[in-house]
This record gives structure tokens, C-alpha cells and sequence, in this order.
């Protein structure tokens, strides 16, 4: 993988954008610059407008297009909610330094005249993608948001961020870390599966 570029003010980490230039890769690391969490990484993604001003509270009517959480087999379903997963990785962390994975995959196809696809079909594609690619091999919950930046008049195609705690999902709760997932390897590996994917699916 190649061309990184730097962070936006205010981003949480350094993404590097893919071959295809419709995935970016990075880790959300717990210390850089301020502390990152998290409960906090995914609380910027699920609210990218109008964020309640606690983000302590139950997070009720997230400003986001869409967002699941997919966990991989015998996950305690009580982490079947993105506020919950978040809170027990941060407290089964005992600070650790990787906080999350995060792969976003761009859906320009939605936005082309005349339409090549439609937000629901962006939507299946990168949920089935973090399915079969990334929740499966490697055993970690994934909690996939979707932003339409055009429906708050901002510049950029549809796009799904899959936010992945660091470290595998096991019955007993996190257990190692997710290697080679979490790490620059992991770069490589998405940008080759996102490539085969887009092929597989009929994106190019």
C-alpha cells in the first residue's frame, strides 16, 4: 500500500489510502497527541454532525446514514450494541496501545449520472465485505458505519468506516491481538482483498 498522507486537524489517525484509492487503512492508537479510546473513536463516527454534548449518555439516534455492529461466533450477545463493545474493550484494554482498526471503503458509484448503484447496495457490499474478510479470519467484532457526507452539504462520496477493536473476540471477551490485522501488514493485506472484492462484485 502506498501514498499516505496526512491526518485532517482533529482526525484521530493517519490513514493511507489503497491502490484501487477507494479504501484507506489506519490504527487508532491510545496515545497520540491526547488520549483515544475506543468509546470515543466510534462516538465520532456514528454522530459526524449534531453530537450530543455527553457522550457518556446512551448514544439514542446516532447522525450517521446507517451503522451495525457484526460480531464474529459465541460473542456475548450483550456486545451487540456499538456503546457497549466500545466500553468493554476499554475496560479489558489495561492500556493497551492499539484502540481500533479502521478500514474505510468509498462508494463514488453512487454518486455517478446515471446511478451505477444505490446506497442500500454500497451498504450490503461493505457489510459483507467486513463479513467475509475481516470478522470471519480473524475472529474480531466489527462495527461498520456508513456516512453520505452530500445529505449534510459536504464534499465526498458515500463511504463505510469498519471500526475493529484490536484484539480477537472470544466467549471469555477480548483476547490477543488480531495479527496481522492490527498492524502495518494489514494495510497490504485490505487493500489486496478490497481489490479482489471490487473485481468479485462487480465495482471494477
Amino acid at each position: 500500500m502506498s501514498r499516505k498522507h496526512k491526518a485532517p486537524p482533529g482526525l484521530d489517525y493517519d490513514p493511507i489510502a489503497g491502490e484501487t484509492g477507494t479504501l484507506s487503512f489506519g490504527i487508532i492508537q491510545a496515545m497520540e497527541g491526547a488520549p483515544n479510546t475506543a468509546e470515543g473513536a466510534l462516538f465520532r463516527r456514528l454522530y459526524p454532525v449534531l453530537k450530543p454534548a455527553d457522550a457518556s449518555l446512551a448514544w439514542e439516534r446516532p447522525t450517521c446514514f446507517r451503522h451495525e455492529v457484526i460480531l464474529p461466533p459465541a460473542a456475548s450477545d450483550d456486545l451487540w450494541d456499538p456503546q457497549r463493545l466500545a466500553r468493554a474493550y476499554d475496560e479489558q484494554g489495561f492500556s493497551v496501545k492499539d484502540v481500533m482498526v479502521i478500514v474505510t471503503l468509498r462508494y463514488p458509484e453512487v454518486e455517478t449520472t446515471p446511478q451505477k448503484m444505490r446506497l442500500h447496495e454500497a451498504w450490503d457490499n461493505a457489510a459483507i465485505f467486513a463479513w467475509s474478510k475481516i470478522v470471519q479470519p480473524y475472529n474480531v467484532a466489527a462495527v461498520c458505519v456508513m456516512h453520505v457526507p452530500a445529505r449534510a452539504a459536504r464534499p465526498g462520496a458515500p463511504h463505510v468506516h469498519i471500526m475493529v477493536p484490536a484484539r480477537e473476540l472470544l466467549p471469555s471477551g477480548f483476547g490477543r491481538f488480531a495479527r496481522p490485522l492490527a498492524t502495518e501488514e494489514g494495510r497490504d493485506i485490505m487493500d489486496r482483498e478490497w481489490g479482489a472484492w471490487r473485481k468479485e462484485t462487480g465495482l471494477g
